[in-house]
């Protein structure tokens, strides 16, 4: 069995392009108006996308380096987890279960997504932004089920609700591994 899931394009929404947008099949002299896949093979076809309001956002180096951790990596697609059967894209996916913070997210789901793919590079976060606000934080990093990854590197040194899952590096290494993370950045 295979779920059905399409866009439905509204009466007000403008025109959109037949490039990032697959029409689904129409009944003969009907308008276009549902769409079963979005392609999305660059940067511009995301932004493209954001413009009709759907939960996704691009993830970029320069995002991650502004909340104060220098870093390159090639820019990724975050995506509510609801939209992913449907999403076709060359950038590296980064599922999200809240469609809110895929469409409008927050500096703390930035650390969160870094969860899934530099585990020392969120942690980097949390320690360089202070002001957080932690309580999101530790409910987001539990609706992404993010627990083992967060424990490993100890997120429950500043989030204590956050769950213990799985094995944690010791303080030193953890101390050691930002430290090395950090050299030559200025941080």
């Amino acid at each position: 069995m295979k779920a059905d899931l399409t866009l439905v394009r509204e009466p007000t929404d403008r025109t959109l392009p037949p490039s990032i947008f697959v029409p689904a099949e129409r009944p003969p002299h009907r308008p276009v108006g549902r769409y079963i896949q979005v392609r999305i093979h660059s940067e511009e076809d995301a932004e493209a996308v954001r413009r009709v309001n759907l939960p996704l956002h691009l993830l970029t180096a320069k995002r991650v380096t502004d909340l104060g951790y220098p870093i390159r990596f090639p820019t990724r697609l975050v995506v509510a987890r609801s939209l992913l059967p449907i999403v076709e894209s060359k950038l590296g996916t980064i599922p999200f279960a809240s469609e809110n913070a895929a469409r409008s997210p927050r500096p703390e789901d930035v650390a969160v997504a870094m969860l899934r793919f530099d585990m020392i590079g969120a942690r980097a976060l949390l320690d360089r932004n202070p002001r957080w606000e932690l309580a999101y934080l530790t409910r987001r990093i539990w609706e992404e089920d993010l627990g083992r990854r967060a424990t490993f590197v100890r997120f429950f040194d500043v989030l204590p609700l956050v769950p213990k899952e799985g094995e944690a590096l010791d303080r030193a290494s953890l101390e050691r591994k930002l430290r090395k993370n950090s050299a030559g950045t200025g941080f």
